[in-house]
């Protein structure tokens, strides 16, 4: 198994974990590749070794200079069953509520990035977010609900036929509590995304 992105390939290696590899940029000088590279992954082990305590995240294992290790997720991707489960969209919205409430923005919020883990003999499911390279730290509503926004939207491109009641599912999660400045922001954030389509 192995995968590629923009920014890192991923792999299965042989102690059945997964290699995450931030991959060189030819055009840029290694002068500038090297330590951007390096300051990427240790931005997103910060944030995963942070989440631990918070939601659940892969376990890192290891960290090189462009490499993580971390643990296998024996589950499935969110993507594949959410158009028969509309109602773990709610699950989604717990984790990002804590994320949030700890001012971690997720930045590429999307069910390919999940991972449902479900365990038969306690009859729990746990829901796993993945794949934090364009994380990072804010305190600022905006970001928060620009990180709401881009769910959404992914909810509308790629499980349109479920995307409204994932989505009220989605905010039984994310606010049991008041988190109305948030979704009002959130408003602005669509109208502004809807004035740029027509112009």
């Amino acid at each position: 198994m192995k995968t590629s992105g923009a920014e890192a390939t991923i792999s299965l290696n042989k102690d059945n974990n997964i290699d995450k590899c931030r991959i060189e940029k030819s055009y840029r000088i290694p002068e500038i590749d090297i330590p951007l590279r390096v300051s990427r992954t240790k931005k997103e082990v910060k944030i995963l070794q942070k989440l631990q305590k918070i939601i659940p995240v892969p376990k890192i294992v290891n960290v090189k200079e462009f490499d993580i290790e971390m643990e296998f997720l024996d589950g499935t991707q969110l993507k594949k069953i959410l158009d028969s489960k509309p109602e773990l969209a709610e699950l989604i919205g717990n984790n990002l509520s804590f994320m949030h409430d700890s001012n971690i923005i997720h930045g590429d919020l999307t069910t390919s990035n999940m991972i449902l883990k479900v365990d038969v003999k306690e009859n729990s499911q746990r829901l796993y977010f993945i794949d934090f390279g364009l994380s990072f730290v804010s305190t600022r509503i905006e970001d928060k609900a620009v990180d709401i926004h881009l769910f959404k939207q992914a909810l509308e491109s790629k499980h349109y036929k479920i995307a409204e009641n994932a989505y009220k599912q989605f905010l039984k999660g994310y606010a049991p509590k008041d988190r109305t400045e948030i979704l009002e922001r959130l408003r602005v954030v669509e109208e502004r995304g809807r004035y740029k389509e027509k112009t």
